[in-house]
């Protein structure tokens, strides 16, 4: 066991790793994450847009707590430090926000990149299961894997929207 993960010898092994930190990840989403975006937006449609995908997450947490099941017998977690991380980052620049639609804008901006951390982590994670054979499995994760593709995408349209009511200053050099 490393000082601060488990060893990791092999494909499968990684794999396993890697599903307890979605896990723990989507655990965060859902218990902290979003949550708090819920609470600080007041655009309307930015609001229900974030409690869809607590919804969606909640489900993302029990697929892959039967991943983790069928795998290892066992459904615990590693911590994901890079959602700990981005959860941290948006809740202080939205924090930092006066303006409503700044710190609408600014959620988004969280949102989106927390999109695209689980993206990259659900599309490593079906490739894998199709590799090991694992194909239930990847059929779960593509699943999950278009719902953060979903979000992501209606997080941007949103962004169009509101991006126009955020004021702008110029910056001078």
């Amino acid at each position: 066991m490393g000082l601060f993960s488990a060893d990791v010898n092999d494909l499968r092994a990684l794999y396993v790793e890697e599903l307890r930190k979605a896990l723990s990840s989507e655990k965060q989403i859902v218990e902290k994450g979003l949550p708090t975006m819920i609470s600080a937006a007041t655009n309307r449609e930015l609001v229900d847009a974030f409690r869809t995908h607590l919804e969606e997450s909640k489900v993302h947490v029990a697929r892959l707590e039967r991943i983790l099941n069928a795998a290892t017998g066992e459904a615990d977690d590693a911590t994901c430090k890079a959602t700990s991380t981005l959860i941290a980052e948006g809740s202080s620049e939205a924090s930092d926000a006066k303006n409503d639609a700044v710190r609408d804008v600014s959620l988004i901006a969280s949102g989106n990149k927390i999109e695209h951390h689980e993206i990259a982590v659900y599309g490593t994670l079906r490739t894998w299961a199709g590799i090991l054979g694992e194909n239930e499995a990847a059929g779960v994760l593509k699943q999950t894997l278009d719902e953060e593709k979903n979000a992501d995408a209606l997080l941007t349209k949103l962004s169009e929207q509101i991006n126009i009511e955020a004021p702008v200053t110029s910056v001078s050099g």
